[in-house]
């Protein structure tokens, strides 16, 4: 309920960050509709068989399916509650995006632990009982038939019932997982299947029989990475080794082959040394042109650098020359107007 109602407020807000109490209000509201409790017609359990349609009263009635539609209802309430995607919910759930379920386990604790503040425990303990109760209203394969069941509080440990009562205790009452580091609750009839097919805390023998012992979250890491019946490539394996053994008998497989791992590594010492004759060979190359192009370079630069001189000293010159051919131009006119004034003079 907790993860519908977080995937609800990002489908409608893009963030749970933000979300004012009067829109978790508004959701929580939406969420309680979606559960249909006391909607009777939601919960007949019906199905044609030997004897005719069955239903919730029949005492080969599965609660379970039922239970797993409320599953679906939920699902549905978070994708359709709002259709505005925006903000992390774009981030998260972006069509282009190849890790979308990563993401969302990603993002979830953070999530859930917004949302808690708005749905805390108290009320999903509440919401579930009476979910269960509504579905399983006749056939009490998944709660007690005894109204106000004093049983269920005897031995109660913060709300939560001591698993190690006595056997006259109600089978529905409420109790913890046994197991170390699992914050899981549910009935008392439930406690064996759960510790023995979901718990991720239950201690586990190692699958490949090496007799250690871990929790079943840690069953695939262990495996993969640390158990020493594992198979395991040769240290060599690059250098042309191909054997694979268990991880325990690797140091063995070293000592047993090392006569064909010394042929192996000479054959590999000669393929580096003629790749780095080859290699030496071209560094002298490039070496070479390196210092080839350095000289042209300097040489460029000097021409350049002279050049830039010449440019200079001929500028200088045409500024001399212009200035001279401006006073040159200055006496010719005087002397034009003093030999025209002459010649007047003479006419008269």
């Amino acid at each position: 309920m907790l993860d519908s109602l977080t995937l609800a407020a990002l489908f409608a807000y893009g963030s749970t960050d933000s979300i004012s109490d009067a829109q978790a209000l508004e959701l929580k509201c939406k969420l309680i509709d979606t559960l249909s409790i006391g909607d009777k017609c939601r919960y007949e359990n019906t199905r044609e068989g030997e004897g005719g349609v069955h239903n919730n009263n029949d005492d080969d009635y599965d609660p379970w399916i039922d239970i797993n539609s409320v599953k679906d209802r939920l699902c549905l309430f978070a994708e359709t509650c709002v259709g505005k995607r925006h903000g992390l919910l774009a981030h998260i759930l972006h069509p282009d995006n190849n890790d979308v379920h990563q993401n969302i386990a990603t993002y979830m604790p953070v999530m859930q632990t917004v949302m808690s503040r708005y749905l805390d425990d108290r009320e999903r303990q509440s919401l579930a009982r009476l979910l269960i109760k509504d579905i399983d209203r006749h056939s009490y394969k998944m709660h007690c038939n005894t109204d106000h069941c004093a049983r269920h509080s005897t031995e109660a440990v913060g709300g939560v019932a001591n698993s190690s009562g006595s056997d006259d205790l109600c089978k529905f009452r409420i109790v913890a997982c046994s197991n170390e580091g699992c914050k899981a609750t549910f009935s008392f009839v439930h406690q064996i299947r759960h510790e023995e097919e979901y718990c991720q805390y239950t201690i586990l023998p190692c699958p490949n029989g090496c007799e250690v012992k871990v929790c079943r979250k840690d069953v695939q890491t262990h495996v993969r990475d640390a158990c020493n019946l594992r198979p395991a490539k040769c240290p060599l394996s690059e250098f042309g080794c191909n054997g694979i053994v268990q991880a325990r008998d690797v140091a063995q497989h070293l000592n047993d082959t090392a006569d064909r791992h010394f042929v192996l590594l000479a054959h590999r010492m000669l393929e580096y040394q003629t790749v780095m004759k080859d290699m030496s060979y071209h560094i002298r190359l490039l070496e070479e042109n390196n210092a080839r192009l350095e000289r042209e370079l300097r040489t460029t630069v000097a021409s350049h650098n002279q050049s830039k001189h010449d440019v200079e000293t001929m500028s200088t010159e045409m500024k001399k020359m212009s200035k001279r051919l401006g006073a040159l131009e200055g006496t010719c006119r005087a002397e034009f107007k003093k030999v025209e004034h002459d010649r007047r003079s003479h006419k008269k």
